[in-house]
């Protein structure tokens, strides 16, 4: 039966891996259909793309993978790195820490570090991609910027956006993945509006979208963009001072916390200890 089992399991992971082509095929198709994100260039062309693609569009995994794929790219991941660092982190981790934990442990502590192994991992992936969104809207302030010197000068917008990937790194090193990849989807052959959704295509980057419909916009109806590029920095630039006075008020919050739980329980001990002292004094005499 033993044998029975081994053989079984390698016929159907061979049949699994010559039907992952077909399989992936139809899971765009749908994805298509459903206005989902499907991916662009070379990504499928990375090995085991395919198989990837199909066994994250399953039910056990889209809806999950769905609420995390905004933060997963966030982070500059192509998208089957997010869906490979999904698998292993959301999934192999914690059945792997589940096994080993389910045998060594109590069913109580087991129980527990399970619960941690799911938990933490969707909860660092949230934050991670949190910080890179904030980063990459500070960072998008300056794209519109460097874009609106080189338009003036007489570039055009991918003229601009690939001088910019390659002399603007060190001030967008977060930023610059993307524009990579809307250099590598125009040298595909794209369009320029495809290549520009796919740019903007996070909806959390606020100042990237802007940029990205107005560079559709110059695009369509001709017209100029330098003034819309101001507009998008002073906006964004006073979107920045309102988080900031929010991050203060809020940080003046935590500090009266900190003192309320270590610095006035000393303070009342040095000030309180030599009255409670005298009085027990006056009361052992």
């Amino acid at each position: 039966m033993f044998i029975g089992a081994l053989a079984l399991a390698g016929l159907t992971a061979v049949v699994a891996l010559r039907s992952a082509p077909n399989w992936s095929i139809k899971a765009r198709i749908h994805a298509r259909l459903n206005h989902r994100r499907v991916a662009l260039v070379d990504e499928s062309e990375e090995a085991g793309g395919d198989f990837v693609f199909w066994l994250v569009d399953q039910k056990l995994f889209a809806s999950d993978f769905q609420e995390l794929e905004p933060y997963l790219d966030a982070t500059g991941r192509s998208a089957t790195a997010s869906r490979r660092y999904y698998l292993a982190w959301c999934w192999a981790l914690p059945i792997a820490i589940a096994l080993i934990a389910f045998t060594r442990l109590e069913f109580v502590s087991a129980a527990l570090g399970l619960l941690g192994a799911f938990y933490l991992p969707r909860r660092f992936i949230r934050t991670a991609g949190a910080s890179a969104e904030k980063m990459q809207n500070r960072e998008a302030i300056e794209l519109c910027q460097l874009t609106r010197m080189l338009m003036e000068a007489g570039l055009s917008p991918e003229r601009s956006l690939r001088l910019i990937s390659n002399q603007a790194r060190d001030i967008m090193p977060r930023l610059i993945r993307r524009i990579d990849r809307f250099n590598r989807v125009m040298e595909s052959g794209a369009e320029r509006s495809a290549a520009l959704d796919e740019l903007g295509r996070n909806r959390n980057l606020t100042v990237l979208r802007s940029y990205v419909a107005l560079m559709k916009q110059s695009g369509t109806l001709g017209s100029k963009v330098a003034s819309g590029l101001d507009q998008i920095v002073q906006e964004a630039q006073h979107e920045e001072r309102s988080k900031l006075k929010e991050e203060t008020n809020r940080i003046g919050a935590r500090m009266t916390v900190i003192m309320m739980l270590f610095m006035l329980p000393s303070l009342f001990m040095l000030i309180g200890g030599p009255a409670v002292l005298s009085i027990l004094d006056a009361f052992q005499r």
